[in-house]
């Protein structure tokens, strides 16, 4: 019998084909992990991309609101016979320009009445720190204290047994003022215009310190069952230097000497700036001075246009608006507290613009639409990216009737960032223009 066949098995691989496989098993790790590091830097990018969108949401959500609030607890005269005084906002806020930026400040006209929006067009700043429009609100409401945001009102013989006073505020269930917080009263009479809507002072001074208990002076009360008074806080337990709130805002560089901010964020482009929101103090170590409030950082520039009613009597808005533009010869539009262009418009005339812009009525009256435009930087610096614009406009593209632009040119490294254009449109519920 013959032995059994030894079967031998010659399947295998060879040294070649174990580097072949080797080297394209190799390969697919690499472009595997150059792509997991492509998504990981993509992810990232993303990732800032959406904490700047939601610091612009939460920043312009701020801005919108205090805009919102235009003119609210704003008084539309005062007293006949009465003469009232108070300081505004302190003019070297922008210290490079006293003379334009004194221009906002209502407190020395005869009778002082306050505007509820000024602002200006990029007037000048040491170094040419503002980038882009400048504007300021002004109402009772956009303070920082507590007390700004409440208000109550006197009824004519509103009895309180315990005072022994025919007179004194109502009592809300909850939010009440606080005995001591800083108020304002303004007269409303509905069936005397001439009495109406009017600040009301006592031998010229025109807060008190809000109370319950019959302390206020008589000067402060209603007079007759015509008149209620309307109580607005202004702030808590400080003196006021003026009898309304006031914020500005703007695009500013940041300095150690009038912001207190040493530089700017590293990521941001060259050529940015801050959003701020600026509150004017009224009392303290610094009256009338800025307390900087940072909305946005790395912003490039801001527009502002405003939409106007030319029928003080209708709904009716016309296709018709003014804007702040960078135009290079101020004196020309020295007249204007908002330095800025008025192009002659079908229904009126530029000149009918600048003198609504300095009368608070012509403000209240035919102020319609506030529109912000802002020009943020989306995400960090990318070297393999490239902007697909060399410029891009800021503001209102042309309507057919007025070119309402601000064509902003991008520098060769602006261009290797990511921008967004942020757009907010507000309709004051305040002004009497959007109330009818």
């Amino acid at each position: 019998m013959k032995p059994a066949k030894v079967q031998h098995n010659e399947k295998g691989f060879t040294l070649l084909e174990m580097i072949i496989t080797m080297s394209v098993f190799m390969f697919v790790i690499i472009i595997a992990a150059q792509t997991f590091n492509t998504v990981v830097t993509e992810s990232a990018k993303i990732s800032k991309s959406e904490e700047s969108n939601i610091e612009g949401v939460i920043g312009l959500e701020v801005m919108r609101h205090d805009i919102e609030q235009t003119g609210f607890g704003l008084p539309w005269g005062i007293l006949p016979g009465h003469t009232v005084t108070y300081s505004e906002a302190d003019t070297t806020n922008w210290s490079a320009d006293t003379t334009n930026y004194a221009k906002t400040n209502d407190s020395a006209a005869s009778p002082p009445v306050p505007r509820a929006l000024v602002g200006f067009d990029a007037f000048a700043d040491a170094g040419s720190n503002l980038l882009g429009d400048f504007i300021g609100v002004k109402g009772s409401t956009v303070g920082r204290s507590k007390a700004a945001q409440l208000w109550n009102y006197i009824p004519y013989q509103n009895f309180s047994t315990a005072s022994g006073r025919e007179s004194r505020p109502v009592a809300w269930p909850s939010n009440n003022l606080v005995a001591g917080d800083k108020v304002i009263a303004i007269r409303n009479n509905f069936n005397n215009p001439d009495d109406d809507h009017l600040l009301v002072d006592s031998a010229g001074t025109f807060a008190f310190n809000y109370n319950t208990n019959g302390s206020i002076h008589d000067d402060f009360l209603p007079i007759d069952s015509l008149q209620t008074h309307m109580i607005y806080g202004i702030e808590r337990s400080t003196a006021l230097r003026m009898p309304f709130n006031r914020t500005d805002f703007f695009v500013k560089i940041p300095d150690a000497t009038t912001t207190g901010d040493t530089s700017m964020p590293a990521f941001c482009a060259p050529g940015t700036g801050v959003l701020y929101r600026a509150t004017v103090n009224h009392a303290g170590a610094l009256p009338g001075k800025y307390n900087y409030i940072p909305l946005l950082d790395c912003v490039a520039n801001m527009q502002v246009v405003l939409g106007w009613s030319f029928n003080s009597g209708s709904e009716k808005l016309q296709d018709a608006i003014h804007a702040y533009s960078s135009m290079p010869n101020k004196t020309d539009y020295s007249v204007s507290t908002l330095s800025a262009t008025a192009a002659a418009l079908p229904a009126t005339t530029a000149s009918d613009i600048q003198g609504w812009l300095q009368d608070p009525k012509g403000i209240r009256e035919h102020l319609k639409i506030i529109k912000i435009y802002l020009l943020v930087q989306e995400g960090k610096k990318d070297t393999r990216y490239t902007y697909p614009a060399s410029s891009i406009v800021v503001g209102d593209q042309a309507n057919g009737e007025l070119t309402l632009t601000q064509q902003y040119t991008f520098t060769a490294e602006q261009r290797n960032y990511r921008w967004k254009l942020y757009k907010i449109i507000v309709r004051p519920k305040n002004l009497v223009s959007n109330q009818r």
